[in-house]
């Protein structure tokens, strides 16, 4: 396994122990989506171990790695063409 997948690894377990403690520190109103992000997390790290990682789940072409740099959970191309939607726009 080379560097970057290890860092990757790495990364993806410190993020999932964080997603954990907010779930155990009890209810709240983002409840759902700590349990969401922690499913994807978990996701990513059996794609990684199993070879899979960084292939859209839909068509199996390679997501481009920057974008995985930046959201290693990224399951599809389907997921990249939503992105636009949480970038702000220029009043100008």
């Amino acid at each position: 396994m080379d560097a970057v997948t290890q860092d990757l690894i790495s990364e993806l377990r410190k993020t999932r122990q964080e997603l954990q403690h907010k779930l155990n520190g009890g209810q709240s109103s983002v409840y759902y989506y700590i349990q969401a992000e922690l499913h994807d997390v978990d996701s990513a790290l059996k794609k990684l171990q199993a070879g899979d990682y960084g292939k859209c789940e839909v068509s199996g072409e390679l997501l481009p790695a920057g974008l995985l740099a930046m959201i290693p959970t990224l399951k599809s191309i389907d997921d990249i063409s939503k992105l636009d939607q949480y970038y702000r726009k220029s009043l100008h």
